[in-house]
C-alpha cells in the first residue's frame, strides 16, 4: 500500500467517523432541546466545526472520485484538442486557489490560535486547520488527475469519475 492510499484510507475513515459524530451531537442536542428541556450548551457549535471539516475531508474524496458537480453543457459538445485545453485550464485553476487556500490557511491556523470558540472555549485554530489539512488532500488529489490526465488513453479530466483502483 503506497503512502497516498495510506492517506487516502485515513481520510475517508476521518470523514465517515466525523459524519457518524456530527449525527450523533444533533440528535443528542435535539433530544435533550425538546425532549428534556435542557439543551446541551456546546453540541451546536461543536456540530458546526465537525461540518467544516467533514466538507474539507469530503471535498478531497469527491475530488478523487470525480463526484463534484460539473455542468459540461459547452465543454461536452467541443472538439477533443480544445476540450483538452479547457481541462488543462481547470485542472490549473483549482491547483492555484488550493495553494493559495493551503498558504492562506496555515497563516490563518497559526493566528487562530488567540481565539477561542465561545462554548466550547478550544481553540480556533483546531477550527481553521480544516483549511490547510483540507486543501492539502484536495490539491494532492487534483495533481494525481492531472497527472494521469496526460497519460495516453485517459479518459480522465477535472470532470470523469475516477475508475476505482485496489492498492
Amino acid at each position: 500500500m503506497t503512502v497516498i492510499n495510506i492517506i487516502r484510507k485515513i481520510n475517508e475513515a476521518a470523514v465517515i467517523i466525523v459524519l457518524a459524530l456530527l449525527s450523533i451531537f444533533v440528535v443528542a442536542q435535539v433530544v435533550c432541546r425538546y425532549a428534556l428541556g435542557a439543551p446541551l450548551t456546546w453540541s451546536e457549535e461543536l456540530a458546526r466545526y465537525m461540518q467544516i471539516w467533514m466538507v474539507m475531508l469530503g471535498s478531497a474524496v469527491m475530488m478523487r472520485k470525480g463526484g463534484h458537480l460539473a455542468i459540461d453543457l459547452v465543454t461536452a459538445s467541443l472538439p477533443a484538442r480544445i476540450k483538452k485545453g479547457t481541462d488543462i485550464v481547470v485542472f490549473v485553476s483549482i491547483i492555484v486557489f488550493f495553494s493559495i487556500v493551503c498558504y492562506q490557511g496555515i497563516f490563518l491556523t497559526i493566528n487562530a490560535g488567540r481565539q477561542t470558540s465561545p462554548a466550547l472555549n478550544m481553540p480556533m485554530s483546531y477550527v481553521y486547520a480544516s483549511l490547510p489539512v483540507g486543501g492539502a488532500l484536495i490539491l494532492m488529489e487534483t495533481v494525481i488527475r492531472f497527472i494521469r490526465f496526460f497519460k495516453p488513453g485517459s479518459p480522465e479530466g477535472p470532470a470523469q469519475p475516477e475508475a476505482e483502483t485496489e492498492a
